[in-house]
């Protein structure tokens, strides 16, 4: 970000924290070198504070700020902690990212619910006292922020990011062409060439190195294929395959970097213009190479979060791995692999969980009927309950709640 639009980010930034009393960051995703978040006010910084440490607070974010590029300008997400954040992107003239401002942390629902099901303890008091607000604000709140960050990302800013980028694709175009003239016929070795370096700094995690590749790779690919934009695309499409092999073979997850590796192979059919297949595809590989590796833990988490939440507020509904699935756009196998991954048990298990402890508040705060607890908890019916209740909890629910009463009625 150049200067103006830092002022006018910290503008909005702190206007947005003294309305709502809630911190708000601001995350600089320049083209050319690591991304950052920007200094913000000692006593908004809850993050510093975080048990999970301060190093993970600008992969967070990034991966907020990312999902908001790619979900219309806005995302609403959980960190680690399980606690809330909303981030609204702010994107550079060829549609790429270059920031955004993240509103967070807070609590969405009830306060109680949530410092119940922290995973730290200790932060219950710090988390008690953060600004609490209904779904529905939520919603309210990332319309808002989504509408100020499309009016930062207004043309004077994407005018100067168009510029430099392509400023610096020319200057490689010009070197391509020299190579090429100074050749009898155009050789594809180079390419060749290009793809395996590309492929090696891939599978050994270079970022940098992919990255100051890019530029001089396209250059060649435009050269080489004499500008016309449909032998371009095929080159292109050549290299969104090779990066999602490289990446996989990295230890990326299959299916989510082949789902991305889908999504921009259709998006590519869409261009016309040589100079905007350009910069999108420089701004793709930069996404490609951020989400199979950089974001992937943090992406795991708000996931989690997401379905562990669903799954309390509809318990009492069927649900099913596909419904599950589709809540996260993920697919059911990955889906699966990375709950069981950061949970230690299988969704089948955990929605049992859930049923059975809430069929045991029911059993001890009313006297409704078994039948009628097996309905709210979603049970299929009252002899399944007891069946699933006895083998969890090593009581019927009926002797369950004679127990309890027992037990108070002697104590008293």
């Amino acid at each position: 970000m150049d200067k103006e639009l830092r002022k006018k980010c910290e503008k909005y930034r702190a206007h947005f924290s003294e309305l709502l009393e809630v911190g708000c960051k601001i995350v600089d995703v320049p083209s050319d070198a690591p991304a950052a978040l920007l200094p913000q006010p000692s006593s908004e910084n809850f993050c510093s504070h975080c048990p999970y440490g301060k190093t993970d607070e600008l992969t967070t974010h990034l991966y907020g700020c990312n999902e908001a590029h790619r979900w219309n300008g806005k995302y609403i997400y959980y960190c680690p902690m399980g606690l809330v954040f909303i981030a609204a992107s702010i994107m550079a003239a060829d549609g790429s990212l270059c920031g955004g401002l993240v509103l967070g942390p807070l609590v969405m629902g009830d306060m109680q619910d949530v410092v119940e099901d922290l995973p730290e303890p200790d932060m219950a008091w710090a988390v008690s006292r953060l600004s609490a607000f209904s779904t529905q604000k939520v919603q309210h709140i990332s319309e808002l922020l989504a509408a100020v960050t499309a009016y930062l990302s207004g043309p004077p800013q994407q005018l100067q990011d168009s510029m430099e980028r392509q400023d610096r694709i020319l200057k490689e175009i010009y070197v391509a062409k020299e190579y090429y003239e100074d050749m009898d016929t155009k050789s594809a070795e180079l390419l060749l060439e290009f793809e395996k370096n590309l492929q090696t700094a891939v599978i050994r995690g270079e970022k940098a190195a992919v990255m100051d590749m890019l530029n001089e790779m396209l250059a060649h690919i435009y050269v080489y294929s004499n500008f016309d934009i449909f032998a371009i695309k095929a080159r292109l499409l050549e290299l969104l395959v090779i990066l999602s092999r490289a990446t996989i073979e990295a230890g990326a997850d299959t299916t989510e970097t082949f789902r991305l590796s889908e999504n921009y192979i259709l998006q590519i059919e869409s261009f016309n213009d040589v100079d905007q297949l350009a910069f999108w595809i420089s701004d793709i590989i930069r996404r490609f190479i951020v989400q199979a590796f950089d974001l992937a833990e943090v992406k795991h988490s708000d996931v989690v979060f997401k379905i562990t939440n669903y799954i309390k507020k509809y318990c009492a509904e069927k649900l099913t791995l596909d419904s599950l699935a589709r809540e996260v756009f993920l697919s059911k196998s990955y889906l699966s692999s990375i709950f069981k991954q950061e949970t230690g048990m299988s969704l089948t298990a955990y929605i049992t969980k859930v049923r059975i402890e809430k069929s045991k508040k029911l059993l001890l705060e009313n006297s409704a009927s078994l039948a009628s607890i097996a309905s709210q908890c979603g049970f299929k019916d009252q002899s399944y309950f007891t069946k699933v209740f006895k083998k969890e909890v090593g009581l019927s629910p009926k002797r369950f709640r004679t127990n309890y009463y027992g037990e108070n009625k002697e104590t008293e």
